[in-house]
């Protein structure tokens, strides 16, 4: 079975865990099975969780700008994560809502 293809800047639902429900941006990849996840509040970009990837449900689409940062060693900070991670919940209610 292959393990989940997750990216930088990819909203994740965490799926196991004291945390699940949350959701967090990918904002590290560690090797095939671990990265690092943010949520802004209580996981700031600068102390990011590690967690597998068999944890991990992504949620829409990458957010490219964020990834390229990501990717380049730019900075990201916690108000874009979380800004990000309000729109992705608020597109997600709006689904089940109507």
């Amino acid at each position: 079975m292959p393990e989940r293809e997750l990216r930088l800047g990819q909203v994740v639902c965490s799926l196991a865990g004291r945390d699940r429900g949350q959701y967090y941006v990918v904002v590290g990849i560690i090797d095939d099975r671990f990265v690092q996840v943010a949520d802004g509040y209580r996981r700031k970009v600068s102390a990011p969780k590690k967690k597998n990837v068999r944890h991990l449900r992504p949620e829409g689409p990458v957010e490219e700008g964020l990834a390229r940062r990501l990717a380049g060693g730019g900075t990201v900070s916690d108000g874009e994560v979380r800004g990000l991670l309000r729109k992705v919940q608020l597109a997600e209610q709006g689904e089940k809502g109507g």
